[in-house]
């Protein structure tokens, strides 16, 4: 009697259907559970049931650890002969679908452990936890299960081939050399595919073989628009508001910075086909040497002038930064500078000190105007004004007010760029930098602090220039909330009349994307969660110290 309750024990404890429990044993390091199988099977070709045995054979599987040791199933399955004519199998082998896949070595349950496991913790934390929890995996098998899995689910395509509603993005395999493409799911907050790079041509591809796509969330760049009008033309192309906001924000730093001003009319023709003044002979008199000077700096203005035409014409033909820097034969972060200007940058120059005359500049033309012209008298007064450096110093600095050398006529000197004066932050007592002001610009003033709502006070009260974007930045806001696309007309005409240069660009860029920024006003979509998601794929590209190829970042990112 006990006999046969220990056998209908292990019957009902049995992990499958049709399988007994022949034994359990506990060895030095695992346990074994030795199962067999007495029932017929049917063949996977077509389907007939069969009785004919040809012969039997033993599968050894890992499962699920016991105590904290591992558990492995030894399960002696039958050979069958298929006796279907039409079949083309002729022997098979039993399948156990309950417990195992055809060709696994670990049960169900325990590849969905380790599948688990693996996609959230990744390679060698997954190897460490498996090891410790008595189920022992190698990084490499983990990984490779992981891939496989999803590539069988992007083979199925029953994910991506239901998008209704498309978020795109970029992301940076290497900042400012290498991007990859991420595509989500909005209204199931999934992400549906990872792309490896962020051309116009895959993207396009991608949109034709989804056809059930409607809507396109997407950043201002122009790649994923000229995708979805070529690969989607039914989808509504929607323009995220967080980048509109993003573009006004580097629009009003561009133009607090100096980076807007207009260009001014160039003395010296854009081709180079107007002649230099021609430098005067080698001279021991000074006069001639401060000349000869000028003239060498306005002909090296004049090349960079030209260079500067160069580099906007390339860039606003479609040229990418690298190909300009290698047409060119300039560096790339030259080319990246420039084309954010509007005019030739001045060259950078150092800050004058107390050691400098210079630093005491308007004193010394006050007191010259004044005829006060003796170094020595002069040297006294900046001295106990805090200048160190040396009297030799100062009289160098002087000889060319004294010499009374010629200067270059009227017409030929360029308009100096007017002095932009910088705001003072009232705490600290420092400049506010373009870059704060510019955040300060689109902020509004409910959630601001004290101390930036001062700032703000600050920057209006000193700038008219400031007032009118903060104006005109807080309306835009309103406009993107509101949910009526009248009002973006009035914007886009209010912006345009308001005579500053960078609101005027600005308005120009939203008319040539008008349609999708007009969607962004009246639909619900943006690009948030297409933002979050490429935030977790940097997150496990980190981890996996940038060593995972576009396959394993798919599989990490798409839903299990």
């Amino acid at each position: 009697m006990r006999q046969q309750g220990v056998m209908k024990a292990s019957m009902t404890w049995s992990p499958a259907a049709g399988l007994n429990v022949v034994s359990v044993e506990r060895g030095g390091q695992a346990w074994t559970i030795t199962l067999g199988s007495q029932q017929l099977s049917v063949c996977p070709g077509c389907g007939a049931r069969s009785k004919s045995r040809h012969s039997t054979y033993w599968r050894t599987l890992r499962d699920l650890s016991a105590q904290g040791a591992p558990v492995v199933i030894n399960a002696r399955l039958g050979r069958w002969r298929c006796r279907n004519q039409l079949c083309d199998r002729r022997i098979f082998t039993e399948r156990v679908p309950g417990l195992a896949s055809p060709f696994a070595r670990r049960t169900v349950r325990l590849a969905e452990i380790v599948r688990l496991i693996g996609y959230n913790a990744g390679g060698r934390p997954s190897e460490r936890l498996m090891k410790r929890l008595g189920m022992p995996v190698s990084d490499t098998t983990i990984l490779a299960g992981l891939r496989k899995y999803a590539g069988a689910r992007s083979e199925t395509g029953s994910l991506a081939s239901s998008v209704r509603v498309a978020g795109v993005d970029d992301w940076a395999w290497r900042k400012g050399h290498k991007y990859g493409t991420i595509i989500v799911d909005l209204e199931r907050r999934a992400v549906v595919d990872v792309l490896a790079d962020r051309s116009a041509a895959t993207m396009t591809n991608w949109f034709r073989d989804h056809p059930n796509v409607d809507v396109v969330s997407r950043d201002r760049a122009g790649l994923y628009a000229e995708a979805a009008r070529e690969g989607a033309p039914q989808a509504k192309q929607v323009a995220d508001r967080f980048h509109l906001m993003q573009n006004f924000r580097e629009t009003v730093e561009r133009q607090l910075g100096g980076y807007e001003a207009p260009i001014r009319d160039s003395r010296i023709s854009g081709g180079g086909n107007q002649a230099l003044p021609a430098l005067p002979a080698r001279s021991d008199r000074r006069s001639d040497a401060v000349a000869r000077t000028r003239l060498i700096r306005r002909d090296r203005q004049a090349v960079r002038q030209q260079i500067f035409n160069e580099i906007r014409a390339l860039f606003e033909g479609g040229n990418s930064i690298g190909e300009i820097a290698r047409k060119l034969g300039l560096g790339r972060r030259r080319v990246e500078r420039w084309v954010r200007r509007i005019d030739v940058p001045d060259h950078n120059t150092m800050a004058s000190t107390p050691s400098s005359p210079a630093y005491f500049g308007v004193l010394l033309e006050r007191r010259w105007a004044e005829g006060i012209t003796k170094v020595r008298h002069l040297f006294e007064e900046i001295r106990r004004r805090g200048y160190t450096g040396s009297f030799s110093h100062l009289a160098r600095f002087l000889a060319p007010w004294r010499s009374g050398a010629p200067s270059l006529d009227d017409d030929e000197q360029e308009a100096l760029a007017p002095v932009r004066v910088r705001t003072l932050d009232a705490m600290t007592g420092r400049a506010i930098s373009p870059l704060i002001a510019a955040a300060l610009c689109i902020k509004p003033r409910g959630q601001m602090t004290a101390r930036q709502a001062a700032s703000v006070d600050a920057l209006k009260a000193g700038s008219a220039e400031f007032t009118t974007m903060r104006r005109l930045a807080m309306q835009f806001r309103g406009v993107l909330r509101s949910g009526t696309t009248e009002r973006l007309d009035a914007w886009l005409t209010d912006a345009r009349a308001s005579g500053i240069y960078a609101m005027q660009r600005f308005a120009k860029t939203i008319h040539q994307d008008l349609e999708a920024v007009r969607n962004a006003v009246s639909e619900p979509w943006s690009n948030g969660q297409t933002e979050g998601q490429i935030n977790k794929l940097k997150t496990l590209k980190r981890a996996m110290y940038g060593r995972a190829g576009v396959d394993l970042l798919r599989a990490r990112m798409m839903p299990l």
